[in-house]
């Protein structure tokens, strides 16, 4: 064994001894000890008790029919979206030009930490009536818009399309279907 390694093994169980000899998987563990305390100091981010959806069991295109989004839209469907998944693109002519628009359900996690960090003006305009909260804002760099609707703690709804009404009219079918 050369010098070197001398060193470097020396210099490793000195790091092991000052740590307390605790491995990597009892030093892990102690965060998870902390999170119940992290999550009762934020109530804002509480879950409303319910449990959350499976989003496997949501269909979108079956919640809201391709017909359906069609006529909401006020035009013709173009195509026949895959039914069986949590979200569904509708594309649909209005007056010779094509509009496209996206339902999609999920986990509301991430778009309730979103929110924590927005500013009221960066959240969008709210829209009254869809569950616990909801806000639409123009898409960037695209035009259109994106529609976020919570169920805190339980559900998420996300709807994109190229004009705001028809797009806050497909989340309220949307809602309406999904307890």
């Amino acid at each position: 064994m050369n010098l070197r390694s001398v060193f470097g093994l020396t210099a490793l169980l000195i790091g092991v001894v000052a740590c307390g000899g605790k491995s990597a998987p009892d030093q892990a563990a102690a965060p998870s000890e902390q999170a119940p305390a992290l999550a009762e100091s934020r109530p804002a981010a509480a879950t409303t008790g319910s449990p959350a959806v499976d989003l496997a069991s949501l269909k979108a295109c079956e919640i809201v029919t391709p017909q359906e989004a069609a006529t909401i839209i006020g035009g013709k469907l173009l195509n026949e979206p895959p039914a069986g998944f949590s979200n569904c693109a509708y594309v649909v002519e209005v007056d010779g030009t094509a509009e496209s628009y996206r339902i999609g359900f999920s986990a509301p996690a991430m778009h309730e930490a979103l929110l924590e960090t927005q500013s009221v003006a960066e959240r969008g305009e709210p829209v009254t009536g869809l569950w616990d909260e909801a806000y639409v804002r123009p898409r960037a760099p695209d035009s259109g818009y994106s529609l976020v609707v919570l169920q805190r703690g339980k559900l998420a709804l996300e709807v994109w399309g190229d004009r705001k009404e028809p797009l806050i009219e497909l989340a309220r079918l949307a809602v309406a279907r999904v307890p």
